[in-house]
């Protein structure tokens, strides 16, 4: 917990009922205080990048990021994966005679790896070219 040494100054703010229950609002729906949102929106209009007109801060909770970091991660072991079958089967086929069938289903299998890793990769680039324009907060 943050002392109040390091956060010395107080605010006192008088807000209607709608403005409250909005505020209300928007700290639930990422997951924090009201008082933790007004500190974001803070850092947000501090940030050398931002116009208020320019759209919404994006929001990273700890779960938020932590599962993001933990897919990417996934990703690239299976593509890791992938890639070893690949030169596996290659110095394989290289050494010995290698029956087709084998090395076709061994493919097959690599195929289908490479295919979801494309997919993820694909929904992934998508999703940071919609948010590679706004600033990113972190509530942690």
């Amino acid at each position: 917990m943050i002392s109040s040494d390091t956060r010395p100054r107080r605010l006192w703010l008088r807000l209607s009922t709608e403005e409250d229950d909005a505020l209300a609002s928007a700290a639930k729906a990422y997951g924090i205080t009201k008082t933790d949102l007004v500190r974001l929106l803070v850092r947000y209009v501090r940030l050398p990048s931002t116009h208020l007109l320019a759209g919404a801060p994006i929001v990273f909770d700890y779960e938020t990021s932590h599962e993001i970091s933990y897919n990417l991660h996934a990703i690239g072991t299976l593509y890791n994966q992938s890639v070893r079958a690949l030169n596996t089967m290659a110095k394989g086929v290289r050494e010995s005679e290698a029956d087709p069938a084998d090395v076709m289903e061994v493919l097959a299998v690599v195929h289908a790896d490479m295919s979801y890793v494309k997919g993820s990769l694909d929904r992934l680039r998508e999703d940071v070219s919609v948010l590679c324009d706004r600033p990113s907060l972190f509530t942690w």
